[in-house]
């Protein structure tokens, strides 16, 4: 968890990297006024910024633990109702280390909009922080 801003009880930030292999980050807050809420800011682009409900959220975790994929509903403030989709990253079984289990791959979370897309991809260690993230803001209480 990182230093929140007035208006934020909680935040979480995960760094993933784009599909052409430029680092990200994706910022996901819990505000201080609506603790059944998340605002998320995929690659920290206030262009891209949505808001999803805890339910949603659920969805999300357990379809990157399941290497499901998976399609929620968000709110975007000037485009309305749109779907933040995640899917895993297909990898042919010479790519994934032997130790490894098959539910660990990278996963893709995406967002478009009707101008542009925004893709940030998760893996390995990132992968996992973007499940403790979910998980956390499961189980955080901002009342």
């Amino acid at each position: 968890m990182t230093l929140t801003p007035p208006g934020i009880a909680h935040r979480w930030t995960v760094l993933g990297h784009t599909p052409d292999h430029w680092e990200c980050t994706i910022i996901l807050d819990l505000p201080t006024s609506d603790s059944e809420h998340v605002t998320i800011h995929p690659a920290g682009v206030t262009k891209y910024t949505i808001t999803a409900d805890r339910t949603s959220i659920r969805r999300l975790h357990d379809a990157i633990n399941t290497r499901n994929v998976c399609a929620i509903p968000v709110q975007h403030p000037v485009h309305g109702p749109r779907l933040l989709c995640l899917r895993p990253v297909e990898r042919s079984w010479t790519e994934r280390p032997a130790d490894e289990p098959p539910t660990s791959g990278p996963v893709m979370l995406y967002l478009t909009l009707p101008d542009s897309e925004i893709t940030i991809i998760f893996r390995g260690k990132r992968r996992r922080n973007l499940t403790t993230a979910l998980s956390e803001i499961l189980l955080t209480d901002t009342a």
